[in-house]
């Protein structure tokens, strides 16, 4: 078992605390390789596309989308893809040319740990019908 360090993160105006009023995720990163060509991006959020870039992006459209009809069934759908992304950024290293060890052993025990967290989580949504 391994845990994560979370470090305090400075906020700034490039990174807000709480999604902009009418900004929108893009469906897909743009070919020309730079997030924020497309223009569902704010100026200035020109980010580099890297090999987690697609997982990201899914994530947090999956997590903003994620509601229900409580706030705990809200929770746990917003968990769950939360787990999702996890999940995808573990398999995007995996998939990678990271050649270390430990790197590799964290991200398949990311996945193993996400994978059954979403299975409780998709089974208290089951026994906690809105």
């Amino acid at each position: 078992m391994f845990t994560f360090t979370e470090r305090p993160v400075r906020r700034t105006a490039m990174m807000p605390d709480r999604p902009m009023a009418g900004m929108s995720m893009p469906q897909s990163a743009s070919s020309s390789g730079m997030m924020g060509q497309d223009h569902a991006m704010p100026p200035g959020m020109n980010m580099p596309r890297t090999v987690f870039s697609e997982a990201e992006m899914g994530m947090h459209r999956a997590m903003m989308m994620a509601t229900d009809v409580n706030t705990q069934r809200t929770w746990a759908r917003k968990m769950i893809a939360h787990h999702r992304g996890a999940i995808a950024m573990s398999q995007a290293l995996l998939g990678s040319d990271a050649t270390d060890a430990e790197a590799r052993r964290m991200a398949q025990a990311v996945i193993d740990a996400q994978t059954r967290e979403i299975a409780e989580l998709e089974s208290w949504l089951e026994r906690h019908p809105g």
